[in-house]
């Protein structure tokens, strides 16, 4: 194997090197990707309704369809049960109900009952709230990303200097 082969091989092993947590560091699986500007959301379904629940700050926004052709039901009564909390829903000009829902506005996960009533259609619809912690803006260890590529490059110039030094004796 020729010198600038070796050397080629040396620098791309470690442009491509893995890196992995060490003991303490796992950091689990990676957080799903959210387009920016949406809520966290719940969904329930049955046989009659499609709900659909959004926070919205302290506010709980519902959306609420017919099961069997998708259109929005705009007359319903519904109520959500999370625990000890419970709150009345009321119709917004937009065709979607809102909740005061201060007391889910923490991180973490809520189960939670719809109780839906339209015309003689009267359903219990459970779902699951999963609000993540607020984002950290605590910036990462200095040095620590740097390592690797710094590792690299010493390794990529000691063997140059190998090759450098092997060709001069050559000569």
């Amino acid at each position: 194997m020729s010198p600038r082969t070796l050397i080629a091989a040396l620098a791309m092993s470690f442009i491509t090197l893995p890196t992995w947590a060490h003991e303490g560091h796992d950091h689990g699986a990676a957080p799903a990707a959210t387009e920016a500007g949406w809520s966290p959301r719940a969904t329930a379904r049955s046989e009659d309704f499609d709900l659909v629940a959004a926070m919205d700050g302290g506010e709980m926004v519902l959306w609420l369809d017919r099961g069997s052709d998708n259109a929005p039901v705009t007359d319903a009564q519904i109520e959500v049960e999370a625990g000890a909390w419970k709150g009345v829903a009321r119709p917004a000009s937009d065709g979607s109900y809102r909740v005061d829902a201060a007391g889910l506005a923490r991180p973490g996960s809520h189960e939670l009952v719809f109780t839906v009533q339209a015309g003689t259609a009267l359903d219990l619809l459970p779902a699951t709230l999963v609000l993540p912690p607020e984002a950290s803006t605590a910036e990462p260890a200095p040095g620590r990303a740097v390592l690797p590529v710094v590792a690299g490059g010493v390794g990529v110039l000691a063997a140059i200097a190998l090759w450098l030094r092997r060709r001069r004796a050559a000569a």
